[in-house]
């Protein structure tokens, strides 16, 4: 049995696109590891906007500070 060159052709374009495959499986899964550690940071204490909530006047409910009331 020999090895034409369309059969040594065609095994390399398979050993190719399964060498790839696996490169790109693992960029991809870099990415979400990445992706879910930045998740788990804890967010910036100066990228949040703070409110300060006093009491309303009925005493029921809050209100931000500095809003006219009713």
């Amino acid at each position: 049995m020999l090895l034409s060159v369309n059969k040594i052709l065609v095994l390399i374009a398979i050993l190719l696109v399964v060498w790839y495959g696996f490169k790109l499986v693992g960029r991809l899964d870099r990415a979400r590891r990445e992706k879910v550690r930045s998740a788990r940071r804890a967010p910036d204490p100066d990228d949040a906007e703070t409110i300060e909530l006093v009491r309303d006047e009925e005493g029921t409910g809050f209100v931000p500070r500095g809003t006219r009331r009713r």
